[in-house]
């Protein structure tokens, strides 16, 4: 489903991405981990063009992210194109960024009514079933500020998967979570994880979710891709000692 080769992100003459080369397959539920300022978030949104990139590629489905091939060289797309690939790669963010003047209804419906020119009774049936499919039955008429971080979080999942998408990114989406909150979350992805169907990339510090839900772990720092495999391997019996100082720091 994805595919990823030859990757590199500067900003400047800072370059933070080092030729990174990867492959998830379709249906492959993949866990990013690695300390603050390793690329991780970096690479994860270079994933549906939120951040261009230097050098390489990106396919999702066959297709190039983010560019057209003309005459054998790379020509960045309009952003009118580049939105329209982004309607099969659903992303979560760190904050919410739910619309505050619309309930968790309106905030799930939203986009297919505008985006993709659903039917709003067919949207709002839809809507109606993902808020029940993450906890929130009966929460379809509240605002996002009369419902707790991790409500909001779940609204916003429900709202990425009402676009109907192939690959679900999510970027540390508990980290700005309260500590009392985070496993309503992580329940949620778990379920998404298990029912299938989704490519799901998941950056996240949750090394328990991770060990869990993942079935292969990518350990990166430094920009690059350090080591990976099957989280039995990657987190029981690390083969680099980079990998086994960062565990050893964040599991004590």
């Amino acid at each position: 489903m994805i595919t990823i080769r030859g990757v590199r992100k500067a900003y400047g003459s800072v370059e933070v991405l080092h030729g990174i080369d990867l492959d998830v397959a379709r249906g492959e539920n993949v866990c990013i981990i690695g300390p603050s300022g390793s690329g991780k978030s970096t690479l994860l949104r270079t994933l549906n063009h939120l951040e261009d990139i230097s050098a390489g590629t990106i396919r999702v489905d066959g297709h190039l992210i983010g560019y057209e091939e003309r005459a054998g060289r790379l020509h960045e797309l309009r952003e009118s194109a580049a939105c329209q690939q982004r309607l099969q790669v659903g992303m979560v963010f760190q904050h919410f960024n739910l619309f505050p003047h619309m309930t968790a209804l309106e905030n799930v419906a939203f986009a297919p009514i505008k985006v993709k020119k659903e039917k709003p009774a067919q949207a709002r049936a839809y809507a109606t079933e993902l808020l029940g499919r993450v906890g929130l039955a009966g929460k379809e008429s509240s605002y996002p500020s009369k419902l707790s971080g991790g409500q909001q979080q779940r609204v916003a999942i429900a709202r990425a998967m009402a676009m109907r998408p192939d690959v679900m990114l999510f970027d540390e989406p508990t980290s700005a979570l309260d500590p009392e909150l985070v496993g309503e979350v992580l329940a949620v992805m778990q379920d998404l994880a298990r029912t299938g169907g989704i490519t799901m990339v998941v950056v996240t510090h949750e090394i328990g979710f991770a060990r869990e839900v993942a079935d292969r772990v990518v350990f990166m720092d430094q920009g690059v891709i350090v080591e990976m495999g099957p989280p039995g391997q990657v987190l029981d019996d690390p083969q680099h000692d980079r990998t086994r100082s960062f565990l050893s720091a964040v599991l004590r």
